[in-house]
């Protein structure tokens, strides 16, 4: 079967499988749907089949809580093997196999930021599950995007340097795409401190609906001598009731200002709640989280312009806008605006490398 075959055994059954993806028990249907593998028979009934269902949750933006995001150790080991062949033998295959499998990573780091956004969306907006089971998703969610650290680290290291100079058309597959690639990777933070952040809030929100709910039964109970007692204990201060008389019992009937101060103290009660923030135990080194906009870039190419340069890479890591920095941090700094500037078209690369193992690109 062709593509264009499919899209139209896709039209002439629509109905039928829009009927199937929200969840409508379907019991016939035509041979050519099970021959293309749309659905798949299960105990005489015809369910949809998964891969489709993630395709079109993907499209419409609708990201379940079960998601598994993975890693990249499949991907990070082929690409190691490949450079290796291609290196010793310059055969063009591999060449090809490593820009494809590049391409295919970036898709995956694109569409798995995309899925994380929406699935923090949904966790915020969600009013239909309970909270234990709201929480139990955000935390399972917490634990699944803190796993993607490390395979973050490791796969910017290989794709920012280790193969980097093995062909032309690599580099220039890379330089495309590198400024996107480290905004992914440094998004991870941002992800890990929303989800924290509606954690605490999702905690705090469940302890006062256990003290409403604590209220509500004592009130629906007329459990007197224990509202008496809750009411009254901190009369004191709150002035929301009076004390109880020798006879055990309120003095007068509150007047409307004292039940403006109940509705007062109670929000206060019920406000006071502290919860101290769950800290992360783990092996997995937090990502530092580094800022560009400190850095004016105009004026390194205003600069550049004047004095063109050599090694664009060196000039940069020699700037004065770069003096606060030493060591690897102005190594990583300088690569970072590296690769902002040689997408001008005043820059030429060379075939060199440089004493940083950077390709040697000149400003003319």
């Amino acid at each position: 079967m062709k593509h264009i075959d499919l899209l139209k055994l896709l039209d002439r059954n629509a109905e039928l499988i829009d009927r199937a993806y929200r969840g409508e028990s379907i019991v016939s249907i035509d041979e050519e749907l099970l021959d293309s593998a749309l659905f798949l028979k299960i105990n005489k009934r015809y369910k949809l089949n998964k891969n489709y269902s993630n395709f079109a949750n993907s499209i419409l933006q609708r990201v379940d809580y079960s998601i598994i995001f993975g890693d990249y150790e499949k991907e990070y080991k082929e690409l190691v093997k490949l450079k290796k062949r291609y290196e010793q033998t310059k055969n063009e295959h591999y060449k090809k196999s490593i820009e494809h499998l590049i391409e295919n990573l970036y898709e995956k780091f694109y569409n798995r930021d995309r899925e994380i956004q929406i699935l923090i969306q949904r966790l915020e907006n969600d009013t239909s599950l309970e909270i234990d089971i709201l929480l139990e998703n955000a935390t399972d969610t917490l634990e699944k995007i803190y796993e993607l650290i490390e395979a973050n680290e490791q796969i910017g290291e290989l794709l920012r340097k280790d193969l980097r100079g093995l062909a032309e058309s690599i580099d220039i597959l890379l330089q495309s795409i590198s400024m996107n690639i480290l905004e992914y990777i440094h998004n991870i933070d941002k992800y890990i401190e929303q989800i924290n952040r509606f954690i605490l809030q999702t905690q705090k929100r469940r302890v006062q609906n256990r003290q409403i709910a604590n209220l509500s039964n004592l009130i629906l109970n007329e459990e007197c001598s224990a509202l008496d007692d809750l009411l009254s204990v901190t009369s004191h201060k709150l002035y929301f009731t009076y004390p109880k008389s020798q006879k055990n019992r309120v003095q007068i009937y509150p007047s409307q200002r004292d039940i403006h101060r109940l509705k007062k103290g109670l929000i206060e009660i019920l406000t006071d709640v502290s919860i101290k923030p769950i800290k992360k135990v783990g092996l997995i080194k937090k990502q530092q989280c580094q800022k560009l906009d400190i850095i004016n870039i105009d004026k390194i190419i205003t600069h550049l312009n004047s004095l063109k340069s050599e090694d664009i890479f060196i000039f940069i890591k020699e700037h004065y806008e770069l003096h606060k920095y030493e060591g690897k941090t102005l190594i990583d700094e300088a690569f970072k605006i590296y690769l902002a500037i040689t997408t001008h078209k005043q820059v030429i690369f060379t075939q060199e490398f440089n004493d940083y193992n950077i390709k040697v690109a000149k400003w003319v």
